[in-house]
């Protein structure tokens, strides 16, 4: 009777040994699932809708999605990347918004839209509901909110037709206060007709933004820290400069007009630029870009078909809107 006892125990905790190894090893699968690398397995990405026009784009490596948002009705679609099936994240009419330009995601899986000629920030949960919205005319007098860009404490947005650009925190459960960071003036950087500052990078550290000025093809870098403003030294102008993607010391440039990439080579503290060859095929008016592995996801947005007080009627754009995946040299 005594063996027997012990043998029923031992046979229990025989059980209850597997029992806790089998949990054991379902949560490492799941730790692994969440470290997953996703791939951008097609060459192009169908968008929907006929009147779309695209500008921003930005991708999620979390869950393996990157999103676009509209220029005419303020909708975020959502597109797998590696099977290519979309979907409405965000609706524009839903949340009052009918302008998307720039676009990135926090650590947090936050969304962030850039409001365009409508003057807004807003911030999307992971889910798409609006967390918050500011009216960034109301309280800077902002004239065209065009591009952020986030180093994991802060996201700054740039100001295509006003010479400042703001700032707001990323690193807390709630956005923080947004607030008009840096003011300059024309002899820092000058600002003349059309679309100015444009695209935005951070250096891996934080030290530095990058910001281009897409009507002169001029580069700029700003300290984080004491907010000092130096020209980009470069070999040739970036003109129609719109989408950054800083990767190191280079910073590939879509220029929207040229329908292609160009990589400039930075030196180490981010003064002087080497600007390559153009890369990238059929292009049709690249706007932003996002980076997956070895690859740029660019948007082409075809804004120069896109309605306009300027050009009411200009050519049907070429159906349906798309982003192509373009090898790094």
């Amino acid at each position: 009777m005594y063996n027997l006892a012990i043998q029923t125990a031992m046979n229990k905790f025989t059980k209850l040994l597997f029992a806790m190894v089998l949990l054991c090893c379902i949560s490492c699968e799941d730790s692994n699932d969440t470290t997953k690398t996703f791939e951008a397995k097609q060459e192009t990405y169908s968008l929907p809708g006929d009147q779309l026009f695209p500008e921003g784009i930005a991708y999620n490596p979390n869950k393996g999605m990157f999103y676009v948002g509209s220029t005419m009705n303020g909708d975020v679609v959502q597109v797998n990347v590696e099977n290519g099936e979309s979907s409405l994240f965000s609706s524009g009419a839903g949340q009052s918004r009918t302008d998307v330009r720039g676009i990135k995601t926090d650590a947090q899986n936050r969304l962030w839209l850039c409001g365009g000629q409508e003057n807004k920030i807003h911030v999307l949960d992971p889910n798409g509901h609006l967390i918050r919205t500011w009216d960034t005319f109301a309280l800077f007098k902002s004239g065209f909110i065009n591009d952020c860009v986030t180093d994991g404490s802060f996201i700054y947005f740039t100001d295509s037709r006003v010479q400042k650009i703001y700032r707001t925190q990323v690193n807390t459960d709630a956005p923080g206060q947004m607030e008009e960071w840096l003011s300059f003036t024309d002899q820092q950087i000058p600002y003349g007709a059309g679309f100015n500052a444009n695209g935005a990078a951070l250096s891996s550290d934080g030290k530095y933004l990058l910001i281009v000025i897409s009507n002169t093809g001029k580069l700029y870098r700003i300290d984080t820290a004491s907010k000092a403003i130096t020209e980009i030294q470069l070999n040739a102008a970036l003109t129609s400069g719109d989408g950054l993607w800083l990767d190191d010391k280079t910073l590939y440039v879509s220029r929207n007009a040229n329908g292609q990439i160009f990589s400039v080579v930075l030196n180490e503290n981010f003064t002087q630029g080497t600007v390559g060859t153009g890369f990238g095929q059929n292009l049709k008016f690249n706007t932003t870009i996002a980076k997956v592995e070895d690859y740029l996801l660019v948007l082409n947005s075809q804004l120069n078909l896109r309605p306009s007080s300027t050009n009411p009627n200009p050519a049907l754009p070429n159906l349906p809107f798309t982003v192509s995946r373009v090898a790094i040299p």
